[in-house]
């Protein structure tokens, strides 16, 4: 039974084939990580998104007040961008002004059907419905005080500030969880800032990826043997919980190691736009891939200048200076200038 971090890393690190050490890992997540579903339901999964909310905040009567709490609560308007999900929850609340436990009991239905329009799980859509419905009473329930008209008002949260504090700020309200340096719950960018930090300590070469797959997504590109491989622990958790819409014939090993040309086959939709952060000028997919122009797209990343975060990380380390970093950020942006004129040149002949 491995308990923390070190211990995985040591059991890893005597297994000789490099392939199976990834391999070993990626298994024992497979088993003993989960994934955090109310984060979906959060951010309103293939609902639409609010990209832009009122920067004011509105003060009205508290339509899902309760003994003890506010006569008044705070609402926030969306400016750009809709929500399904929040204009449908809007409609439960205004329907329910009167009576707070059947407001929480039509609430809770309609969150469990959301769930479980994606996970075909039903301890792991109870379990997600709990989770969502404890932060949005939790949230409910806060108060502040703001000024109005020279007077100081005590007020609750409307469900329309909850809802958009999800979308906008999900992980301040359904963060990631770690135990002993294991990761044990979160999303996908969760999962692929954990393993390529893993992997690296492995003396692996990784990267983390950010493309699509059905929406955005992220996940983890690993050199062995001198061939790049996929490592996708996302895709493979959904086929474990019966995640929806997923091929039946694929399983949660061709998601945990695979071929970058099997993973775009696998899934159509499947796309690479950034590396390690640094944007594609050319999105990569299943129409373009090849495995030699990939290799030499991550020599060419390979070979570029350290990144201003890592050389802060080596200043607070003493290995550089604070004028170091200033003078590779002015080289950095005098390199982009020359690219980007480089580019417009190209485009005008």
């Amino acid at each position: 039974m491995i308990s923390s971090k070190e211990e995985l890393v040591a059991q890893a690190s005597q297994i000789e084939e490099k392939e199976e050490q990834i391999k070993f890992i990626m298994n024992y997540f497979l088993e003993n990580i989960q994934y955090n579903y109310a984060y979906l339901f959060a951010k309103g999964y293939a609902e639409g998104s609010i990209s832009k909310v009122s920067s004011m905040y509105g003060l009205s009567i508290n339509k899902t007040r309760i003994d003890g709490d506010s006569e008044f609560s705070i609402t926030q308007s969306a400016v750009e961008g809709e929500s399904k999900i929040h204009e449908d929850i809007l409609d439960i609340r205004d329907k329910n002004s009167d009576d707070y436990n059947k407001f929480v009991e039509e609430l809770r239905s309609y969150v469990t059907d959301v769930i479980k329009s994606h996970i075909n799980n039903e301890i792991i859509v109870s379990k997600s419905v709990d989770s969502v419905m404890n932060q949005i009473e939790k949230c409910l329930r806060e108060k502040s005080t703001i000024k109005y008209n020279d007077m100081d008002i005590e007020c609750n949260n409307d469900i329309s500030k909850v809802l958009i504090d999800f979308i906008l700020k999900p992980k301040d309200y359904f963060p990631p969880e770690y135990d002993n340096g294991l990761i044990k719950s979160g999303v996908c960018e969760d999962y692929t800032n954990y393993l390529v930090d893993l992997f690296k300590e492995l003396g692996f070469e990784a990267h983390n990826i950010g493309g699509t797959s059905e929406l955005g997504h992220a996940w983890v590109i690993v050199k062995v043997g001198g061939e790049y491989k996929s490592v996708d622990l996302t895709r493979a958790v959904f086929i474990r919980d019966g995640f929806k819409g997923i091929p039946k014939e694929q399983t949660s090993e061709d998601w945990l190691y695979t071929d970058l040309d099997k993973m775009f086959t696998m899934q159509k939709t499947r796309t690479i736009t950034e590396i390690d952060g640094r944007k594609l000028e050319s999105i990569i997919s299943g129409k373009n891939y090849s495995a030699e122009n990939f290799s030499e797209l991550m020599n060419e990343i390979s070979k570029t200048e350290p990144t201003i975060r890592s050389l802060v990380k080596n200043a607070l380390e003493g290995r550089i200076t604070v004028d170091d970093i200033r003078n590779a950020e002015k080289e950095q942006q005098r390199n982009n200038a020359a690219r980007d004129e480089e580019n417009l040149n190209i485009e005008t002949d």
